[in-house]
């Protein structure tokens, strides 16, 4: 699968400095190129209501916002649970 990460993603991420959770990310993300279909990816869900934005959870509590267009996934934002939903979809 193709990955394309936006610049709200990246400034999102920016801001932690946990090893271990960012390592967690880096191997979502090296996941999602190696997995064949959408079926095939961890902790992956669709958000009601919305036709193509789904979410993974990494790392316990913080959540990855994806949108996923045929072969493309488009990584949109990242934080944890308690303000992800604020800012995404």
């Amino acid at each position: 699968m193709e990955l394309i990460a936006k610049g709200t993603f990246y400034r999102d991420i920016s801001v932690y400095t946990n090893h271990n959770l960012l390592q967690a990310v880096f191997d979502v993300m090296t996941g999602i190129e190696k997995s064949e279909s959408i079926a095939k990816i961890n902790n992956l869900k669709k958000l009601r209501k919305y036709k193509n934005q789904y979410r993974i959870k990494v790392f316990g509590d913080y959540r990855i916002g994806v949108i996923i267009k045929k072969n493309k996934v488009c990584f949109v934002r990242f934080g944890h649970r308690n303000t992800f939903y604020k800012y995404f979809p």
